[in-house]
């Protein structure tokens, strides 16, 4: 028989009840200091991570566009973008610098001195400004039309106002190229261009008050006016390599079990290549959240070139593989060559024809000038980006850029219209 454990007594369950009372009171004030400890520690750190952010200069990614990217959806998917800002190798600007000496001269080709003054007054700037460069103006035989060759102190005393009136009517003409070739950044501020660079505080301070600011972007054209002023090549090379920054992007698809496959294979296999697509898409859906890098869906010269520079070789240097270039060789797996601005109106008049919405990728969107020219060119990818490339010389990238931003890239007094072509074999 197992013996029973005595009950205890009513005193006894009161004085166990109060010792209990005692060790929560205990537990809780141990509590409640860990806690504040805790607590302390915390907002100690949370004060040291404030001031590292608000000592150091943001991350790119931070400020790359001065709007933010939402997710798009549509046929391609759903397409997800992270910011990011590429900078060409340093030997890259030093092979293909250049060259700032010489005078500053801005011209007016095809005007006397009557017609530059009338346009002149009817651009807005300051009549002080407009009585400055009356004064300086000079027949110019060889253009024909006028000439202002500008002192350093002039061009140094504009304010970002009147310089942006002043370059966006000059950009007109094609003789001024110091304004046509000038250094552009897509963002809100000087601090955004140069952070993280390796330019000295005192050469920022020569570019700063000459930026001026159009639409999206940034601009500069002043470099001959300070070149002398820049201590060094290092430095001059440095500052270069930064104001020919490229602000583009990263853009993914995010998959799902709602995806839609065979409407994704469609979309992205344009251009007969649904073989080169269907396995590698095949394979993310089957992944859990799977996400796919948009490159990999992309046609070989797009998928190799994107995000990167010209190879400095004797023949990478012999083809003009400007914007022009890359429109018309997006599907080819073999690139065409002889493709030029002659060519390039030649094809779009021949082998595509115009559309006006629902666009699809390889679609190519042109940027036409008031003289009925082309001045760009970029390929349609899907959402609201598109694969191009500005220039031809060493510095210029493959990149992604927004659609919003076509005409941004060649600043005119006038704005250019954008039109949109499709191939007539797709």
């Amino acid at each position: 028989m197992t013996a029973q454990k005595n009950s205890p007594t009513p005193h006894e369950i009161h004085a166990s009840h109060h010792e209990t009372i005692k060790t929560v009171h205990s537990v809780r004030r141990w509590v409640v200091v860990l806690a504040g400890v805790v607590v302390a520690s915390w907002v100690v750190i949370g004060i040291a991570i404030f001031r590292s952010r608000a000592s150091s200069p943001a991350g790119y990614g931070a400020y790359a566009t001065t709007k933010p990217m939402e997710p798009g959806n549509g046929p391609w998917g759903r397409l997800e973008y992270s910011p990011i800002v590429i900078s060409s190798p340093l030997e890259y600007v030093a092979e293909g610098g250049a060259d700032f000496s010489g005078p500053v001269m801005w011209h007016f080709p095809d005007m006397g001195s009557a017609r530059l003054s009338t346009r002149l007054r009817r651009s807005g700037l300051d009549s002080a400004i407009v009585a400055e460069l009356e004064k300086n103006a000079r027949a110019n035989v060889s253009l024909p039309g006028m000439s202002i060759h500008p002192s350093k102190e002039f061009i140094l005393s504009l304010n970002a106002s009147d310089r942006a009136k002043l370059y966006l009517m000059l950009a007109d003409y094609p003789q001024n190229l110091d304004i046509r070739n000038q250094f552009l950044f897509r963002g809100d501020s000087p601090q955004q261009w140069f952070d993280g660079s390796d330019v000295s505080p005192a050469t920022i301070k020569l570019v700063e008050p000459l930026i001026y600011k159009n639409g999206n972007f940034m601009y500069f054209a002043d470099m001959r006016s300070i070149s002398a002023d820049i201590p060094s090549r290092r430095e001059q090379l440095e500052l270069l390599r930064t104001l020919r920054r490229d602000v583009t992007f990263l853009a993914h698809i995010r998959l799902s079990e709602e995806s839609d496959l065979e409407q994704l294979v469609n979309y992205w296999g344009r251009g007969g290549r649904i073989q080169d697509v269907r396995p590698i898409l095949e394979s993310m859906m089957r992944r859990e959240g799977g996400v796919i890098n948009i490159t990999h869906l992309l046609p070989p010269l797009a998928r190799r070139r994107l995000y990167t520079y010209p190879a400095m070789s004797r023949s990478e240097q012999s083809v003009h593989r400007d914007c022009h270039w890359t429109s018309m060789n997006f599907f080819n797996e073999i690139p065409d060559d002889s493709v030029d601005m002659a060519k390039f109106h030649s094809e779009i008049k021949q082998k595509f024809y115009r559309i006006h919405g629902n666009l699809q990728l390889g679609d190519i969107a042109v940027v036409i000038d008031e003289r009925k020219t082309a001045v760009h060119s970029a390929t349609y990818i899907a959402d609201d980006v598109f694969f191009h490339r500005c220039g031809s010389d060493s510095s210029a990238p493959w990149t992604f850029v927004r659609g919003e931003d076509l005409k941004d890239y060649y600043t005119r007094s006038k704005k250019p219209i954008l039109a949109y072509y499709r191939r007539r074999n797709m």
